[in-house]
C-alpha cells in the first residue's frame, strides 16, 4: 500500500477521476447544466483544465493552466454559483485574516514557535494557489458546491458540521496521512470553521487567498 499510495499511477487516476471528474466536471454540468457545458468554448477548455489537473505532477508548471481556465470560465460563462464572487473585500479579508488566526492558534498549541525564510513562505503559499489546482478545486468543490447546495437543505448550522465530516473521511482514504499519524481532527476543525466562514461570505476566492495565507504561516512560523 505504501508503494501504491505515492506512484505516479495512482496521482494520476485521483487527480484525474477524483479531481478532474468528480469535484470539478460533475459540478459544473449540475450546476451550468449539459447544454452550456457542452458547446466547444466551454467543453474545450474543461478538457483542457482536467488534462493540466491530472499531469500537474510530471510537468509541474502546467497546473497553472487549469486556475487561468477557471478565470476564463467564469469571466464568459459566470460561475458564481459556484462561489466564484464576492460581497465586499472589507468583510472577505476579515474572514481571511480569522482563518490564519485559526491556524495560528494551532500552530502555537503544537510547540516552540520558529521563524522560518519568508521568501520560502511566500512560495509555498503561490505553489499551493497557482502550481497545485487540485487544492483550488478542492476549495470549488466542498465549498462552493457541497456547503453552497447542501445549506438550502441542512441550513447554516449543520452544513458546516457535515462538510468537515466528509473533508475528513476524504483525507482518511489516503494511506499516506495515517502513515505520519495524523491528528484528524486538526483536519475538521478547520474545515468546519472554513465551512461557517463560507456560508458568511458566500465566496471561494475568499477560501482560495485565505489558504494561501495559512499555507505561508505554516512555511514562517513552525
Amino acid at each position: 500500500m505504501r508503494e501504491w499510495s505515492i506512484s505516479n499511477t495512482r496521482l494520476f487516476l485521483i487527480s484525474f477521476i477524483i479531481y478532474g471528474g468528480v469535484f470539478l466536471v460533475i459540478p459544473l454540468i449540475i450546476v451550468k447544466g449539459w447544454k452550456t457545458v457542452r458547446q466547444p468554448g466551454f467543453l474545450i477548455p474543461l478538457i483542457i483544465a482536467v488534462l493540466a489537473t491530472s499531469l500537474w505532477f510530471y510537468y509541474r508548471g502546467i497546473g497553472v493552466v487549469a486556475i487561468f481556465v477557471l478565470v476564463y470560465l467564469h469571466r464568459k460563462f459566470n460561475l458564481s454559483e459556484l462561489g466564484i464572487r464576492t460581497y465586499g473585500w472589507k468583510g472577505d479579508l476579515f474572514a481571511i485574516i480569522l482563518s490564519g488566526s485559526l491556524h495560528l492558534i494551532f500552530l502555537f498549541f503544537q510547540g516552540p514557535v520558529l521563524l522560518h525564510s519568508p521568501g520560502k513562505a511566500i512560495f509555498s503559499a503561490l505553489w499551493m494557489m497557482m502550481i497545485d489546482p487540485t487544492l483550488s478545486i478542492e476549495n470549488i468543490f466542498y465549498f462552493g458546491f457541497l456547503t453552497e447546495w447542501l445549506s438550502y437543505d441542512a441550513g447554516k448550522w449543520l452544513t458546516p458540521i457535515l462538510i468537515g465530516l466528509m473533508y475528513t473521511t476524504h483525507e482518511m482514504t489516503y494511506p499516506g496521512f495515517w502513515y505520519v499519524s495524523m491528528d484528524f481532527l486538526r483536519v475538521f476543525i478547520p474545515i468546519t470553521f472554513l465551512a461557517f466562514l463560507y456560508l458568511w461570505r458566500r465566496s471561494v476566492i475568499m477560501i482560495w487567498l485565505g489558504d494561501g495565507l495559512v499555507k505561508f504561516i505554516s512555511r514562517l512560523i513552525h
